[in-house]
């Protein structure tokens, strides 16, 4: 599907249906369950449990935070892989490092999306700033 441009992106255009599209029913509605992610910081993971027979085109949903970190507290994760899916992160409040094998990366903060192509495979970081490791500070972002 092409890139959507607007001259607002505040207000998106309708999206009509395909003609051929098919409607799914609703399986079920769950509360997403809490957990704790690389270093330890805290995820609701949407689709936890879900076959992903039943996910196309997401296969996974989890909101990170929110969370008031204190000085010394702010967590990442440790370099782990990737590979045949992509990931779109969009920072909420806060601030991000991310980084991955092929030199992509970069940091983002308060309203930035980052969209990542792990393609046949690369190892991904995620990490708070040392900034914000010393400061503390609100944390809160969605990856899907």
């Amino acid at each position: 599907m092409p890139a959507v441009t607007v001259e607002n992106p505040l207000t998106l255009p309708r999206v009509t249906a395909a003609a051929d599209a098919v409607a799914r029913p609703v399986l079920t509605v769950t509360t997403a369950p809490s957990g704790f992610e690389g270093e330890g910081f805290p995820v609701r993971r949407a689709f936890a449990g879900i076959n992903y027979r039943h996910l196309d085109p997401f296969i996974m949903m989890d909101q990170m935070g929110e969370v008031e970190y204190a000085p010394g507290e702010p967590k990442g994760t440790p370099w782990h892989p990737h590979r045949g899916f992509e990931t779109v992160t969009y920072i909420i409040d806060g601030v991000f490092d991310h980084q991955d094998s092929q030199g992509g990366g970069g940091t983002i903060t308060n309203g930035d999306t980052q969209w990542m192509t792990a393609g046949s495979g690369l190892l991904h970081i995620e990490a708070p700033p040392e900034s914000l490791v010393m400061s503390g500070g609100l944390f809160h972002a969605s990856m899907c």
